[in-house]
């Protein structure tokens, strides 16, 4: 079963793709700007909450079937397209008949020279993820230094542990630093 949240960032890399919103007088809503820093934008927001909740029985993603209500019942999954990567809506029970991507129509995509969509990202919890793999390199570089150098001679790997020990501590610094919400 899609959750209201995976239902939420598939409609967003859709949208980030150029796709719009179908209603059912024929309107289509295209919104440019759906990822504003750490969060969506107040537009996309808006229209999430307005589709998902009144016009959730009509609401569709330009190119497919499956309303937003449909979605967001309990017959329906957001997987990852085998093809693009990107989310789409897949039977959850029953036979699985083919549903296509909203990929389908989009000329020369997947692009992997372009950027892919995304979904909104703390920046103080990347950043301290980016140190967790820092201080874990600059552990196994250190045991590996001490496993084959036993002489106390200048190697390279020390000078990038050192390196590696002081970009943690400024990514650090910067975590520390930035407003949390």
């Amino acid at each position: 079963m899609a959750s209201r949240t995976l239902v939420k960032n598939y409609l967003a890399q859709w949208m980030q793709m150029g796709k719009a919103v179908s209603l059912s007088n024929n309107e289509e809503v295209y919104i440019s700007k759906i990822v504003q820093g750490e969060k969506y934008s107040a537009v996309f927001n808006k229209l999430w909450d307005e589709i998902s909740t009144t016009k959730a029985h009509e609401a569709h993603l330009s190119g497919t079937d499956q309303t937003i209500s449909n979605l967001l019942s309990g017959q329906w999954d957001i997987i990852a397209c085998a093809r693009c990567s990107l989310l789409v809506p897949i039977l959850d029970m029953g036979a699985r008949a083919p549903v296509c991507c909203p990929c389908d129509d989009i000329p020369n995509h997947p692009n992997l020279d372009s950027v892919a969509p995304h979904f909104p990202i703390k920046m103080a919890t990347y950043l301290g993820d980016l140190c967790d793999r820092l201080d874990r390199k600059s552990e196994d570089q250190s045991q590996e230094s001490n496993q084959t150098n036993s002489d106390a001679a200048y190697t390279s790997k020390e000078e990038d542990a050192q390196t590696l020990h002081n970009l943690k501590d400024s990514i650090l610094k910067l975590v520390k630093r930035s407003p949390q919400p």
